[in-house]
């Protein structure tokens, strides 16, 4: 009765003569047909074997009574075995996660822990090809991808899965020949858990459309298994050519994402996220697609993943960085804006007019003159650091300063406006350096961004008398350059 896995096993190279393997034991059909099959192979190959119980601590007398069989099943087989008890629920909490979730990430810490101790170099599993079915329509179900799809894995590392070939049915079969006992878990009939919803409800109804739905499954599983693995390189190596590191915070330039088949995006996002979450699990295509789709944003757009993770689109691409450290680079870029903030600085108009001239000198170093001429026709220098306008048009005292709400432009000879955040955006000004910008302003109109676009409503017309002549100096237009 045993063929079947054996040759499972041999194909999928799970054991070798030496091997020390520590078996999760819960009590359950699954686990004690598992136990029952390394017993068998110990017969074939030299293999040690010991198990561990891991009691949750949630289901009361149920649980101790599971724990009890565990422990004399393995007493009769002389297995090595230690049983722990891991107050599931409270752990839960703290991981800000689900009883099953808490479990399961239980129970793997168990079983480390055990195998190290007694030097176990593989940790066999009980997952079976229900198992299998349960998860690709689970995460069909909260969004997945190709890789998604491959499922639970014959071999993951040291863990190793002997049954996954078999039918709970089957599992169950073979029990009875064997005239072997087992324990149910209470909790696997209440449907409010989603595996069990599936199980119950979902699983049958696909049996009734064809009694082969697991295996088909399974087989659809296993064809993705298939192309990722043989995909995984040029993946990796996308991954590693492209994505940057620094400190604690990993950016796929917009440059490299613009060469990539959407697939090779969503896979290096994918990489992206598993390498800063620390693991894949419950990383889901709605969280790789929410990030693949901030390249398309303008830069300061963030979302904020599980994980304690926050993707942000900087003008040089998407960056992944934990949250406290966004929220800290947030903060430093409010302080340095603060402190390169241009304190206002009004034209003494009087002046300017008395005179024909004025300076304003810039703490940092440089300054901006400005020069009243007629104007008499022709044409009008062309130049990044020189601006005319319209005097005639100026009604009020003009000042420079860095932007605030309301500021606009006038676009067109129609008069339309436009603001100050609007066009920061569309030259993709980052929202850090926007308050550093120098702005000739009359009242919330912008004249000019210096470096930048003039405003419409002030440019020279033939018909204009007198010119305002602005002059910056050249490290000045280039330091506030939005081109």
């Amino acid at each position: 009765m045993w063929e079947e896995v054996h040759g499972f096993v041999k194909e999928n190279h799970m054991l070798e003569d030496g091997d020390y393997v520590l078996a999760g034991l819960s009590g359950g059909a699954d686990s004690v047909c598992l136990l029952r099959y390394l017993l068998w192979a110990q017969k074939k190959i030299h293999i040690k074997i010991a198990a561990v119980h891991v009691n949750h601590q949630l289901r009361g007398s149920e649980a101790e009574r599971d724990e009890r069989f565990a422990g004399r099943f393995c007493e009769y087989w002389q297995i090595p075995f230690a049983a722990v008890k891991r107050d599931v629920a409270e752990e839960s909490a703290r991981r800000r996660c689900s009883l099953e979730e808490a479990g399961r990430l239980a129970r793997y810490d168990c079983f480390d822990m055990f195998a190290g101790k007694w030097g176990c170099n593989k940790i066999a599993v009980a997952h079976h090809k229900n198992d299998l079915a349960e998860t690709v329509l689970f995460r069909m179900a909260r969004g997945t991808s190709l890789r998604g799809l491959a499922g639970i894995r014959p071999v993951t590392g040291n863990i190793i899965r002997p049954l996954l070939c078999l039918t709970r049915e089957k599992i169950c079969a073979i029990l009875n020949d064997l005239g072997q006992e087992y324990v149910e878990d209470s909790t696997n009939m209440d449907d409010a858990y989603s595996r069990n919803f599936i199980r119950h409800r979902l699983l049958p109804d696909m049996r009734r459309v064809n009694p082969a739905a697991v295996e088909h499954l399974a087989h659809i599983s296993r064809q993705a298994a298939e192309i990722m693995d043989y995909l995984e390189p040029a993946f990796q190596k996308i991954y590693e050519e492209n994505v940057l590191w620094k400190e604690d915070c990993c950016l796929l330039p917009l440059e490299a994402a613009a060469l990539m088949h959407p697939a090779e995006l969503s896979e290096t996002v994918r990489r992206m996220i598993a390498a800063m979450a620390g693991g894949q699990r419950d990383i889901s295509a709605v969280h790789v697609e929410q990030v693949a789709g901030l390249f398309g944003k303008r830069p300061g757009k963030y979302l904020e993943l599980p994980f304690g993770l926050t993707a942000e689109r900087k003008c040089e691409g998407v960056a992944l960085l934990r949250r406290e450290a966004y929220l800290q680079s947030r903060k430093d870029a409010r302080q340095k804006a603060e402190e390169e903030a241009v304190r206002p600085q009004r034209v003494d108009m009087e002046r300017l007019e008395r005179e024909g001239s004025y300076e304003i000198d810039f703490p940092g170093g440089g300054h901006i003159s400005f020069r009243l001429e007629e104007f008499h026709g022709g044409d009008i220098e062309k130049n990044d650091c020189v601006k005319y306008f319209a005097y005639d048009r100026i009604k009020s005292t003009l000042c420079l300063r860095s932007r605030k709400t309301g500021d606009y432009f006038v676009v067109d000879k129609g008069g339309r406006h436009k603001s100050l955040r609007r066009y920061f955006i569309d030259e993709k000004i980052p929202a850090g350096e926007r308050d550093a910008k120098i702005l000739l302003t009359e009242g919330s109109h912008v004249l000019w961004v210096l470096g930048g676009r003039i405003s419409e409503a002030y440019r020279v017309e033939p018909d204009t008398k007198t010119v305002l002549v602005v002059r910056a100096e050249d490290k000045i237009i280039k330091s506030n350059s939005v081109k």
